[in-house]
């Protein structure tokens, strides 16, 4: 609820939308000194394109969409993982044009490394804020992304 007494500047620091950012970005800094000391060097779009996946199979179609990006720079990004031999590409059997990304072994591997870092990002949040507090906003975030995908 906006407070009609404050002043713009008082919601402009209290705005959501830039709260949300901002520990987005602190996330995403606290992952690249992590990576520094990781044999997997990923990227952010890397990551994202893992957390698409969510270890499961999906066309490129389906992870442009998830990722809010275009089919192109999904693309670019697989190519790269698949270089690496985290990623392999398959035709669907009912269409050949779409293709499917499946994680290979090593990019599982990978995969538990990420989320293992993952953990000790939250962690220091935990530490800053109190775990009773993380698990309040994760309770919060996770209801409302629920409403979100049943579309309300």
């Amino acid at each position: 609820m906006i407070d009609n007494n404050a002043s713009y500047k008082d919601f402009s620091d209290a705005n959501f939308m830039r709260l949300a950012m901002e520990i987005v970005d602190w996330m995403e800094k606290e992952m690249t000194e992590l990576n520094k000391v990781s044999p997997y060097k990923g990227s952010i779009s890397e990551m994202k394109l893992f957390n698409a996946l969510r270890g499961k199979e999906k066309s490129i179609s389906e992870l442009a969409r998830i990722m809010g990006i275009s089919r192109q720079a999904v693309h670019k990004t697989i190519h790269r993982l698949e270089e690496l031999g985290y990623l392999e590409l398959a035709a669907k059997e009912n269409n050949k044009k779409d293709l499917i990304v499946h994680i290979t072994i090593k990019g599982q591997a990978t995969r538990r490394q990420g989320a293992a870092r993952l953990m000790e990002i939250e962690e220091k949040l935990s530490w800053s804020i109190g775990e009773r507090n993380l698990d309040f906003i994760k309770i919060i975030l996770s209801a409302h992304l629920t409403k979100l995908q049943e579309g309300d």
